[in-house]
């Protein structure tokens, strides 16, 4: 009976100890499963040179009728449609490089590439397989490079984000 009320008043400091724990790190971790998804990637050595490789493509613009001014009667001017395709930055980290390629039609993006993905290692490899469809999910449904990180992968997340990021950047110049 000694033992038991200190054992009592411990586990009750303990448990409200633990019920108040915080993370402290700010920055918001997606946690969900990975599954390993074969991927064929780009060797490094065919991916483009880091720096801005543009493929620009034009939509031809709608004729609507109606008069707008400036414009020639029957005519109205369409909003960019313009299909981009932008390399990102190369972006190292202790793992491997990182690499992107994004296709955007006017400001959406429609579609990511990693041309390169850290493959240095037979685990970094399987990382990258499992966390490169998770990260562009979450950049396609975000629209932009405020993606989460994924859990165990967060060098390469950064780094994907940073790719991504830098390609926006050359698309808004």
């Amino acid at each position: 009976m000694n033992r038991a009320i200190p054992a009592v008043i411990m586990t009750t400091i303990g448990l409200g100890a633990l019920a108040s724990f915080r993370s402290s790190s700010g920055v918001p971790v997606k946690s969900s499963t990975a599954v390993v998804v074969p991927r064929t990637t780009v060797p490094a050595s065919a991916a483009p040179p880091s720096g801005s490789a543009t493929t620009p493509t034009t939509t031809p613009a709608s004729t609507t009728p109606g008069t707008t001014s400036g414009t020639t009667p029957g005519t109205t001017p369409a909003p960019s449609t313009q299909t981009r395709t932008i390399t990102g930055t190369a972006v190292d980290n202790q793992y491997g490089t990182v690499q992107l390629q994004v296709t955007l039609q006017g400001t959406k993006i429609t579609d990511i590439v990693a041309l390169q993905m850290p493959s240095s290692h037979q685990r970094s490899i399987e990382i990258s397989q499992a966390a490169e469809p998770i990260l562009r999910q979450e950049a396609l449904q975000s629209q932009s490079a405020q993606i989460n990180i994924v859990s165990g992968a967060t060098y390469t997340s950064q780094s994907y984000a940073q790719s991504l990021q830098g390609a926006l950047d050359q698309a808004n110049r």
